[in-house]
């Protein structure tokens, strides 16, 4: 049975409601229809604003805010040579840090450079994260490097002092290096 034209209703002349909806006791009006479109579009409008959004620039445990890019640009927009880990988790794993004394996953406390004191041994070692070495136009705390191997580093920079046998107050720049 194919549907023509003459086979349509007008609104004028009937009820307008076919088989499909003879089983309801009422059906929708416009103003219904419309009412649902727009509650429709308000939900799916309000999901997609809390979908994932494209990186930003991080905010560490002491507000001190890191960059968004994993090739560094936006921090030094020539690039930078790498240089390896002195120490810690990734010794052995390309380099992506650059700078301080020491780069090591062991000046990390959840992702971020170490704030406070703490002892190692019998020295104890004051650790401040910093915002003034890292890019060369705005500076920030931390930087995102992904290796060529695919993984993604957070290098975090802070300053480090050591008290104890053989280091009466020296202060060395540090970087945290962390897996994001």
């Amino acid at each position: 049975m194919a549907l023509t034209l003459d086979r349509i209703p007008d609104h004028e002349s009937g009820t307008g409601r076919t088989r499909a909806l003879s089983g309801l006791k009422t059906t929708g009006r416009r103003r219904t229809v419309l009412r649902a479109f727009a509650l429709g579009a308000l939900t799916l409008g309000s999901g997609v604003l809390t979908f994932p959004r494209r990186a930003r620039a991080e905010v560490g445990p002491n507000a001190l805010t890191g960059w968004d890019r994993t090739d560094c640009r936006d921090a030094y927009p020539v690039g930078y040579d790498e240089d390896p880990d002195t120490s810690g988790d990734h010794v052995n794993a390309y380099a992506a840090c650059v700078g301080g004394a020491w780069r090591s996953s062991d000046f990390c406390e959840a992702g971020w450079h170490k704030y406070g004191t703490h002892t190692e041994g019998d020295v104890q070692v004051d650790h401040t994260a910093v915002s003034t070495t890292c890019g060369t136009t705005t500076m920030k705390n931390a930087w995102r490097w992904t290796t060529p191997d695919g993984k993604t580093y957070r290098c975090s920079d802070g300053f480090s002092t050591y008290w104890g046998p053989d280091q009466a107050g020296y202060t060395y720049l540090t970087i945290c290096r962390t897996r994001v």
